[in-house]
C-alpha cells in the first residue's frame, strides 16, 4: 500500500481522522482559491470585464471550491449539488495549455 498523500489522505499522521485532510492542506487550498479569486478580480478591473461574466466565473469557482473542500473533509455532497460542470461555449488556447500542464505536473 502506498503512503503517498492523496486529496483525502495525507502522509502518515496517526492523529488524523480517516477521510479528513489536515488543517494545513485545507489552509493551502483556501489560499490557492483566494489567489485565483484575486487574479480574476484584477483581470476584471484592468480589462473592464463585464460584471455578468465576472459573477459567472466566480460562481463556477465557488462550485469547485465547495466540491473540493467537501471531498477533502470526507463530507458527501448534498443531493441538490450538481457535479456536472456547466458547459462552456469554448475554451481559450491558454486554458487548454494550462490544463495540459496541470495534468502532466509540468514545472513542479
Amino acid at each position: 500500500m502506498s503512503s503517498l498523500p492523496t486529496a483525502t489522505k495525507t502522509a502518515a499522521d496517526p492523529k488524523q481522522k480517516p477521510g479528513r485532510a489536515s488543517p494545513g492542506i485545507e489552509k493551502l487550498v483556501r489560499e490557492a482559491f483566494s489567489d485565483v479569486a484575486l487574479l480574476i478580480g484584477a483581470v476584471a478591473a484592468i480589462h473592464q470585464v463585464e460584471d455578468d461574466l465576472v459573477w459567472t466565473v466566480v460562481r463556477r469557482l465557488d462550485r469547485i471550491r465547495i466540491g473540493l473542500l467537501r471531498d477533502l473533509k470526507g463530507v458527501s455532497r448534498p443531493e441538490d449539488f450538481d457535479p456536472q460542470p456547466i458547459p462552456t461555449p469554448r475554451v481559450h488556447a491558454a486554458v487548454d495549455e494550462f490544463l495540459a500542464r496541470n495534468l502532466a505536473g509540468a514545472g513542479e
